[in-house]
């Protein structure tokens, strides 16, 4: 048995105890709630204490304060998880795994890589190490290659091993990996096609992502769109993604004066969906090992069936603020 002693230091201050386990105890954000959990995580005796408090399980959210001390026991031969919660479902479903990489379908409302913005949910790349390790691999390897956001649904690409990681990171770079999504956005969208291009930046107040145009600052962001189907108040865009900043699409459209559906930080709150309406539905890449063009589709979700059929019946400018309505229905149907 070993300790680990963390002073809370100024920047720490009004963190939550699970966000300094991670950063100044070096722990992933599953093992410090698995420490927690434990009861390995305590105050030392001080500060008016005279016996060790031992940290309750659960409470991954309390707040520290500078000048707290916490002491970590650690057990070498243990390995420290978190004790299981109900979960609904598993939120994700996987498309297609071999040695070298995993496709997998994320459901909304759920992150895809652990963040401290939302300590105490799960994450996909957390649940999938954990469906592995119950398969008996000890040490699972997975490299998430990109992100989408907490409430976008579709398709993601994991490495599993380093090599592929590798050869798929450099796809990413050079933009030869093609993602693709259906997204409703507000009103006419026009032309018929086009592309935007700005440089983003991300407000460190409100974390909100925004274009600028000062000379040097922000990260080149370039989204392409083609219209799928025009509905009354709304346009079904297929939309591709020849960068990942965060939060892009939804950027891109909003600043465009045509906000995604559902969006409530860029957009609005609607009645007719309950989510950003946003789909990562294609992903074509080169096999990392084989050097074969792959291609892998998801189904549009039900939620945005249902939207989409709500919209063509003229819902929209009742339901959905900003709709135009002088919009007509036309066009090829969403994908």
């Amino acid at each position: 048995m070993t300790s680990l002693s963390l002073e809370v230091t100024r920047e720490d201050a009004g963190r939550t105890l699970q966000a300094v386990l991670h950063d100044r105890g070096g722990f992933s954000h599953s093992e410090a709630r698995g420490l927690i959990d434990a009861g390995a995580v305590r105050q030392p005796q001080g500060g008016g204490r005279r016996e060790p408090v031992v940290i309750q399980p659960g409470d991954y959210a309390r707040r520290v304060t500078p000048g707290e001390r916490y002491e970590i026991l650690l057990d070498a031969a243990r390995r420290y998880r978190p004790q299981p919660r109900m979960r609904p479902t598993k939120g994700y479903r996987i498309i297609h795994q071999e040695r070298e990489l995993l496709v997998v379908e994320k459901q909304p409302r759920f992150l895809s890589v652990p963040t401290p913005l939302r300590e105490q949910e799960d994450s996909l790349v957390e649940r999938l190490l954990e469906a592995e390790r119950e398969r008996g691999v000890r040490r699972p390897a997975l490299y998430a290659l990109h992100r989408l956001d907490w409430d976008t649904s579709g398709l993601l690409l994991f490495a599993r091993s380093r090599r592929a990681f590798e050869a798929l990171e450099a796809q990413f770079v050079t933009r030869t990996i093609e993602r693709i999504y259906t997204a409703v956005a507000k009103g006419r969208v026009e032309p018929d096609a086009g592309r935007f291009r700005s440089r983003l930046v991300e407000d460190r107040r409100s974390l909100k992502v925004h274009s600028t145009r000062r000379p040097g600052q922000g990260k080149e962001a370039i989204t392409e769109y083609e219209v799928a189907e025009r509905l009354p108040g709304a346009t079904v865009l297929s939309v591709r993604l020849r960068t990942g900043r965060r939060n892009q699409i939804r950027v891109h459209l909003a600043e465009a004066g045509h906000p995604l559906i559902g969006d409530r930080s860029y957009g609005s709150r609607t009645s007719l969906i309950g989510r950003t309406a946003l789909h990562a539905r294609t992903l074509r890449f080169v096999h990392p090992v084989t050097g074969r063009r792959v291609e892998f589709e998801s189904a549009l979700p039900r939620d945005m069936r249902h939207l989409i059929k709500t919209l063509r019946r003229g819902v929209a400018a009742e339901q959905a603020p900003g709709a135009g309505a002088g919009d007509g229905p036309g066009g090829k149907r969403p994908r």
